[in-house]
């Protein structure tokens, strides 16, 4: 009998690492989906009026902040490397925008339709590289966003295609999610 308990109990903890994956997993893919959507709202802001785009995309800062150094520590489950990372990554990012917004849109250097693109360019690859450097899903936003900065500054006649998009971005990160978990299982 004392054979058994030793099997089980390494049965039970392989069991328990796998469901920690795919909660750590459904969380990054739940994350990454709702700062899609999040870009996606934004996207439709900055076509409605400059004024409020500009403090719609420094308020992302620290919500993807938030999302992303809570994503980081959850999957360590302590105050580590890569949460501290996280932590000084969206302060660095956030200070950036401000700059953009003081002095260059401050002294009249830029409009403030290009210092929102300006923002949100710097927000984008403050995703993207959360992504390179913790969760590939965080680069997919990084790339929507970047999408969203193109397609506003070039055409906004397609802003339909950006919402399509970010639509089938949210997709496929679920049916990714969803195929990981059927052949896992």
């Amino acid at each position: 009998m004392s054979d058994e308990h030793p099997a089980r109990t390494s049965e039970a903890g392989a069991a328990s690492s796998n469901i920690r994956g795919f909660i750590a997993k459904d969380l990054a893919t739940s994350i990454a989906a709702i700062m899609v959507v999040l870009a996606m709202l934004g996207a439709g802001i900055t076509l409605m009026g400059a004024t409020w785009a500009r403090k719609y995309w420094l308020l992302l800062v620290p919500v993807y902040g938030t999302l992303c150094t809570f994503a980081a520590w959850h999957h360590a489950r302590t105050l580590d490397r890569t949460v501290v990372r996280q932590i000084l990554h969206w302060i660095s990012v956030g200070i950036a925008i401000v700059l953009d917004y003081t002095f260059l849109q401050g002294t009249g250097g830029q409009t403030a339709t290009a210092t929102g693109l300006s923002s949100l360019l710097i927000l984008a690859l403050g995703c993207l590289l959360a992504g390179v450097h913790m969760e590939w899903l965080f680069a997919l936003v990084g790339l929507v966003l970047l999408a969203i900065v193109i397609v506003v500054s070039m055409a906004r006649q397609y802003l339909v295609l950006v919402f399509l998009i970010g639509g089938v971005v949210v997709a496929l990160i679920f049916a990714v999610q969803w195929a990981r978990k059927k052949w896992l299982a």
